[in-house]
């Protein structure tokens, strides 16, 4: 049966039904404060008939049931199977796992934050807050972890915030990571970027960052940081590049290759090796 509507109308009614808005986001304490919402299935509610015994209404439910409702992850059969001896070592490497997928879930790119701050303001943020520098375009001073220049930052998007300068050094948690890599995105007017001693940045983070801001980063410094090969050939994509830091390649014949024709392609660009740093786990 063909449907008597005009072609905006049409369209209109695929894009809602095929579209998400962020309005009807709810977090998980939303969620867990509205209750379990019936299900339902072309407009209609799921048949009683038709849902888990566990589910309907007079049956006897106790906290096993999350045995019942959905199968348990492998993480929580591994548990149990370990569970008569459990070492403190696997608790603590354990909470170690936890940690690492905390800081990668801290780190991700947020479209929301971005839609209400724009994306030199939104840097300002995630750097700022994780123990980065930001310095601004046509100013002397950096913003760092200070509570009181944090306080004063604005919540909502506000013009004249460009950001010329990052320095990563002390970023917190043994520095960013692929995933916070992104956030340098948009960055138009971004010059001068400090990733020393960050031990994530690898050839993937290096390849993002060309991509993004190659057109406009003019010193990187990557000293302390895990380069190779393939992190060279990524740096060549960097038109606007002036000035490298790196660390000393050492005895690496192919890294020094690598750098070498790097030179070569990019005669104006000057690198600077620096001698590794020892670090404590080192003494």
């Amino acid at each position: 049966m063909a449907l008597n509507l005009k072609p905006n109308e049409l369209v209109r009614r695929i894009h809602n039904s095929w579209t998400r808005s962020y309005c009807e986001y709810k977090s998980i304490y939303e969620r867990h404060e509205a209750g379990r919402q019936p299900r339902k299935v072309r407009g209609e509610v799921y048949p009683e008939w038709r849902r888990p015994w566990i589910q309907r209404d007079g049956e006897w439910t106790s906290k096993l049931s999350i045995f019942v409702e959905k199968n348990p992850s492998m993480n929580i059969l591994t548990s149990m199977q370990h569970l008569p001896n459990l070492t403190f070592k696997d608790v603590s490497d354990w909470w170690k796992r936890m940690k690492v997928v905390q800081e990668i879930q801290n780190q991700k790119y947020l479209p929301e934050r971005v839609t209400s701050l724009g994306s030199n303001l939104a840097a300002v943020h995630f750097f700022s807050y994780r123990q980065a520098a930001v310095r601004l375009k046509d100013s002397k001073n950096w913003i760092a972890n200070d509570p009181d220049t944090l306080e004063k930052l604005p919540d909502t998007y506000k013009d004249g915030y460009f950001v010329e300068a990052i320095d990563c050094t002390n970023f917190h948690h043994g520095g960013i990571r692929f995933e916070g890599v992104q956030n340098l995105n948009g960055l138009n007017f971004l010059k001068w970027l400090s990733l020393r001693n960050n031990k994530y940045i690898d050839v993937w983070c290096i390849d993002r960052i060309a991509g993004q801001n190659g057109r406009s980063i003019e010193y990187l410094d990557i000293s302390g940081c895990n380069l190779c090969v393939g992190g060279v050939f990524a740096l060549a994509r960097m038109s606007a590049l002036k000035f490298l830091v790196i660390t000393d390649p050492g005895d690496n014949v192919e890294l020094q290759a690598a750098l070498s024709m790097l030179e070569e392609e990019k005669p104006k660009l000057l690198i600077k090796t620096v001698a590794p740093e020892i670090t404590n786990e080192q003494k």
